[in-house]
């Protein structure tokens, strides 16, 4: 998910059912104007329709925002042969409405912006190719647009669903497994309290220097050489240091956990795909072999043997999940958390490092120097 000045934590027993809601407050004409006004989108001049008239944008964003929850709602009673389908579908409808409600006005969509090619007798679903096309009316570039992402995806030639697969920090594990000798562009980061304040570490494996360099940003947050820590009985690490106003680029994932993203190199040149298109070009794949490839598909959801089913399964999940939260947080521009966790009174206690220690030692002893001066005069002026 993006990154906000401001987070929102939302108590909810039911989180998907709490998250359609207050998404489904934007199908609302009053809402649709008050959300123009406040946010000073000049939507009666803006619109691509003939009139520029506002229940034509509003008609198109409650249609969109409508559509969109029942095929959420209906991608989670089907099977695996439809579901990818009506995610992409749904999605499709959510990201339209995202850039109807926050531009004010039409978008002007001719198609996909890109199609698969399924290739000879390709050993998993992950090896579809994908190619992007119509950069100018094609539905994911525009959306891309829409969601901050100026990269050119018409750049990322020869590409197949495993280069989004690996980005997505949620099936890390799943797809180190499934995918023998396939690495996650994905870096687990572990955060420890310690006296002198919280660090970052991550674990060290064969390749951990090549995945360092191919992170954007790095050097501009981080100290360039991390420290090393090798202890016996233990895993070894690397902690990383923070540099003085360094930029912060690590990213969250649905558990909660900070991850750093590494980049893909495509000529010669990092790119890093966010995970929301990640994840919406996973579901444009997936909806397509089921849709139009029913003799690659059904074999696979009946008869898989490789256990990319579950991987894929776990990306459905978490696509349905993430997807809308992640247009919510860009509509209202907060952070937005689901907890089921009820309400607890704030810790204020903290680790304090070293010099905290002193100078709180040090308050303390000049406080009893003062006292004992204090009691000193008033002995000596009671009894003088």
């Amino acid at each position: 998910m993006g990154k906000y000045e401001e987070d929102i934590t939302i108590f909810t027993e039911e989180p998907e059912k709490e998250l359609w809601r207050r998404l489904l407050q934007y199908s609302y004409k009053a809402n649709i104007k008050r959300y123009y006004e406040e946010n000073h989108i000049n939507y009666l001049y803006a619109a691509t329709d003939e009139n520029g008239c506002l229940d034509t944008l509003s008609n198109s964003i409650a249609g969109a925002l409508l559509q969109a929850n029942e095929y959420y709602k209906a991608s989670r009673s089907v099977s695996l042969q439809v579901e990818p389908l009506l995610l992409y579908y749904g999605t499709s409808n959510l990201l339209y409405a995202l850039y109807v409600l926050t531009t004010g006005r039409l978008p002007n969509i001719d198609n996909h912006g890109m199609r698969i090619k399924v290739r000879d007798h390709q050993g998993y679903i992950a090896d579809t190719g994908i190619i992007f096309n119509n950069p100018q009316n094609g539905g994911v570039h525009i959306f891309a647009k829409c969601l901050g992402i100026q990269m050119d995806l018409c750049k990322l030639k020869n590409w197949t669903l495993s280069e989004f697969f690996d980005s997505i920090a949620e099936i890390k594990d799943d797809f180190e497994q499934c995918y023998q000798g396939r690495k996650s562009k994905v870096i687990q980061l572990y955060e420890v309290n310690t006296p002198d304040g919280s660090i970052e570490k991550i674990y060290i494996d064969d390749n951990i220097h090549e995945l360092i360099n191919q992170i954007e940003g790095f050097s501009k947050a981080y100290l360039k050489k991390p420290q090393k820590i090798d202890m016996h009985k233990e895993h070894p690490y690397y902690v990383l240091h923070h540099k003085m106003n360094g930029d912060d680029i690590h990213q969250i994932s649905y558990s909660g956990q900070p991850y750093l993203q590494v980049a893909h190199s495509v000529n010669s040149q990092l790119v890093t795909v966010p995970k929301e298109l990640n994840m919406y070009i996973s579901l444009f794949v997936l909806g397509n072999i089921c849709r139009y490839h029913p003799y690659i598909w059904n074999p696979f959801v009946t008869q898989d043997s490789t256990g990319e089913k579950l991987l894929i399964e776990k990306v459905l999940y978490y696509s349905r999940r993430i997807l809308p939260n992640i247009v919510l947080s860009r509509i209202i521009k907060k952070q937005v958390y689901f907890v089921s966790d009820k309400y607890t009174p704030e810790n204020r206690i903290h680790l304090v490092g070293e010099h905290e220690v002193k100078e709180l030692i040090n308050q303390e002893v000049q406080k009893q120097i003062r006292n004992s001066i204090t009691e000193s005069i008033m002995y000596e002026r009671k009894y003088k």
